[in-house]
């Protein structure tokens, strides 16, 4: 009976093994398109990286079916296949860029967590068989599936973010700009009843305030790559270079971030040097999109980490829509 059960166990734990072999595969195939459609570079950057770790974590299932003497094979694994074809439908559907990275991270979070829960299942299945090695080794794949869930959810919060605060702004401007096309429909209607004085006044008043176009050319956002120009942008408004915590390690800063008083919070982030905050952003050729004023005329902290290729790429699209 006992030679029964642990045979049943042995074979549930190879059905398992099949199962996230084929999951892994999945994945090496459909991270590179995830990450190609993803706009903000540190995403992009976590599911690049993600993919090496992947390959990794495949060789390692390889090396436990060698360990248990059985050919590394793999089964149909639907639950994966749901998932990356949901993750496909995400990445078709038209969003501003900031609601396509946070929709994209959090498809890549529903991978990690299924990922998670069937390392776990077979890790324990492992340890119940007394298999140490490959308990381990599952183990270290389950550890990676949670540094990347943690990692996708860091980047998924500033996203959100992000994207808040930017509808927040193209609402305030659309609500100034309907206060200020019924402030021009009523001068002008008044202008008609009044005659020629009036419409000369109120030519006048428009060329003395023109609030409109103040607005939009305040509002607009556009990219800095020159250091000084970026610390000084950063220092008027008191923003310090930073990291998000528990991103770097072995003498690697991590994600890097401007942190702006009462803002973000001690929690997330952790001073650094601006020697060590720039050569971070030259090493992975980032520019920082930032808006010098607000719709409303006020001082604005937005900023963005991007490419420095999507900028180019975008600025070379717009040359050619203006030929």
């Amino acid at each position: 009976m006992a030679k029964q059960q642990l045979g049943g166990l042995e074979q549930l734990l190879i059905e398992e093994l099949q199962d996230l072999f084929d999951a892994e595969k999945q994945l090496v195939r459909a991270l590179p398109k995830m990450a190609k459609q993803a706009t903000d570079s540190e995403l992009e950057k976590a599911l690049r990286d993600h993919l090496e770790v992947t390959r990794g974590q495949v060789q390692r299932l390889e090396q436990i079916f060698e360990s248990m003497d059985r050919p590394a094979r793999s089964k149909p694994c639907r639950g994966m296949k749901g998932l990356v074809e949901e993750g496909q439908e995400v990445m078709e559907e038209e969003r501003e860029d900031a609601l396509l990275d946070s929709a994209i991270a959090a498809s890549g979070r529903k991978v990690e967590h299924y990922e998670m829960m069937g390392y776990e299942a077979a890790r324990s299945i492992a340890q119940q068989l007394g298999m140490r090695e490959a308990a381990q080794l599952l183990q270290e794949t389950l550890q990676e599936e949670m540094q990347a869930d943690k990692e996708l959810a860091q980047i998924g919060k500033r996203l959100l973010k992000e994207g808040g605060r930017a509808g927040s702004r193209e609402g305030n401007e659309e609500e100034s700009s309907s206060r200020s096309r019924g402030r021009s429909s009523s001068a002008k209607s008044s202008s008609s009843r009044s005659g020629s004085g009036s419409r000369s006044r109120s030519t006048s008043s428009s060329k003395r305030n023109p609030q409109g176009s103040q607005r939009n050319a305040g509002g607009s956002a556009h990219p800095l790559t020159d250091h000084e120009e970026i610390r000084q942008w950063a220092e008027e408004r008191g923003a310090q270079p930073s990291c998000v915590r528990g991103t770097g390690g072995r003498g690697d800063t991590g994600m890097i971030r401007l942190d702006f008083p009462g803002y973000t919070g001690e929690d997330s982030l952790e001073p650094i040097s601006w020697d060590d905050w720039f050569q971070k952003f030259d090493e992975h050729n980032l520019a920082l999109i930032v808006q010098d004023k607000t719709g409303r005329g006020q001082k604005s902290n937005f900023n963005k980490l991007v490419s420095r290729e999507n900028v180019e790429k975008q600025g070379k699209g717009k040359a050619r829509a203006a030929r």
